[in-house]
C-alpha cells in the first residue's frame, strides 16, 4: 500500500480538511507508506501530512521528499515539531526526510529503449 503524492499540487489552501474532517476522521486510513515528493515544510504540506499521521493507523513509514533543505537538521527539527509526530496513530510509523537526487523535473526517457531498464523513471543525469 503505497501512496505517492507530488506536494506542489496540494494548493495553497487546505479548505478541505476543515469542511470533511468529521466524514475523514471516523475512517480507517490502511496505508503502509506514503511518500510526499517535492515537500518544502509549507502550511497546506504540514496539513496534509498531519492529517495522515493522525489518522492512518496501519502506517508503517512515510517519506518526505524534498530540496536540499531537507537534509537540514534545523528544517527536520522544526518539521518535527510541526507535523507532531508524538500524536501519530500509528505507533510503528517511521519517518524519513531525503533529498531529491535530481533537480531535472522532466522524465528521464529520451528513447523507446529507455522503457527495457528496470526503472525508466530512475534519474540517469
Amino acid at each position: 500500500n503505497i501512496f505517492s503524492v507530488d506536494a506542489s499540487h496540494y494548493g495553497a489552501t487546505y479548505c478541505w480538511r476543515r469542511k470533511h474532517w468529521r466524514k475523514l476522521k471516523s475512517l480507517d486510513i490502511c496505508l503502509k507508506t506514503l511518500v510526499l515528493d517535492n515537500y518544502r515544510g509549507l502550511k497546506s504540506q504540514i496539513n496534509f501530512a498531519t492529517f495522515f499521521i493522525r489518522n492512518a493507523t496501519k502506517l508503517e513509514n512515510m517519506i518526505f521528499t524534498g530540496g536540499r533543505s531537507n537534509g537540514n537538521a534545523y528544517f527536520i527539527a522544526r518539521q518535527q515539531k510541526l507535523l507532531e509526530f508524538e500524536k501519530r496513530a500509528s505507533k510503528t510509523a517511521h519517518f524519513h526526510f531525503t533529498t531529491k537526487k535530481c533537480y531535472y523535473d522532466w522524465v528521464h526517457i529520451k528513447d523507446v529503449h529507455d522503457l527495457s531498464i528496470a526503472d525508466p523513471f530512475e534519474c540517469t543525469c
